[in-house]
């Protein structure tokens, strides 16, 4: 197969009939119709992976944004604290979204998905705070609110995290955390 690489693509089709390649931004996600470019007739379809990635537990690789990454459906039994360790057990950390391009890369995988419910990634502040922080306790300096946020309505002391809603457009909303929700997580990929 003679398939040229390009940091977007997240898997590649290809035509043994044609000699035709396709790159794609998004990897195969399971009930996604069979379309030119996946698992149609005369068409093979490979994951682009990278050997840092935990991919037998579902992770997809985005060589654009050097990262790993798998979305978590909403377990009620779980809460911003328990999403964490979750993600610490495959290898991972909740996903930290740090820049616009990270933000579109995301919003691109999650389209693929029917996630109605809050997705959550890391931040949280404290009520009475200025600063939103990552979990390591450094200071955001990306943003992607949604218009009404944040709002913080609580009380001094009160901890908030930060989510993501497909209905607003992905735009980010302050939610509580005790909040249950669908979450990302990341493993970040350096060279």
């Amino acid at each position: 197969m003679q398939c040229t690489h390009m940091t977007e693509c997240m898997s590649v089709s290809h035509s043994p009939t044609s000699s035709e390649c396709q790159g794609l931004s998004a990897g195969y996600v399971n009930g996604m119709k069979s379309t030119k470019g996946y698992h149609s007739d005369g068409w093979s379809y490979h994951l682009v992976l990278d050997s840092r990635c935990p991919n037998r537990n579902g992770y997809v690789y985005n060589e654009m944004i050097q990262s790993c990454y798998k979305i978590h459906g909403l377990n009620t039994s779980l809460q911003y604290a328990d999403y964490e360790e979750k993600c610490g057990l495959e290898g991972a950390e909740l996903m930290r979204i740090d820049s616009e391009e990270k933000q579109l890369v995301i919003v691109t995988f999650l389209d693929h998905f029917d996630v109605t419910n809050w997705i959550l990634f890391q931040g949280s502040h404290l009520i009475a705070e200025e600063h939103w922080r990552y979990n390591d306790g450094s200071i955001f300096t990306y943003f992607n609110w949604h218009s009404s946020q944040p709002d913080s309505t609580g009380k001094p002391g009160q901890k908030e995290v930060v989510g993501m809603k497909k209905k607003y457009g992905y735009k980010w909303h302050d939610l509580w955390l005790s909040h249950k929700s669908a979450f990302l997580c990341e493993k970040r990929i350096f060279d």
